[in-house]
């Protein structure tokens, strides 16, 4: 039979305990996150009848996903070298 300190043990060499694994899913699940907190925001305003705030979260949802997946995927760059090209004579 195993004791509670000997299990601990175990599954604290194994990554099992500890913060590591907390942040570790929270960076692999951020923009669920993120989304599922503008999703329950929207449906409390408008549940109450504020249709207006519903538009509002959503563009501002869009638009903040938007710039975190530009800086989290690294095409920025890329992004930033289209827009100057725009304006390049």
């Amino acid at each position: 039979m195993m004791t509670v300190a000997r299990a601990y043990a175990l599954t604290a060499t194994e990554g099992g305990f500890g913060t590591t694994g907390l942040s570790a899913w929270i960076q692999n699940n951020v923009i669920t996150i993120i989304l599922l907190m503008i999703a329950a925001t929207a449906l409390w305003a408008g549940k109450n009848g504020n249709i207006s705030k519903v538009v509002t979260i959503a563009a501002c949802a869009v638009v903040g996903v938007t710039v975190l997946a530009l800086a989290t995927t690294g095409a920025a760059m890329d992004v930033g070298a289209w827009l100057v090209g725009l304006f390049r004579a």
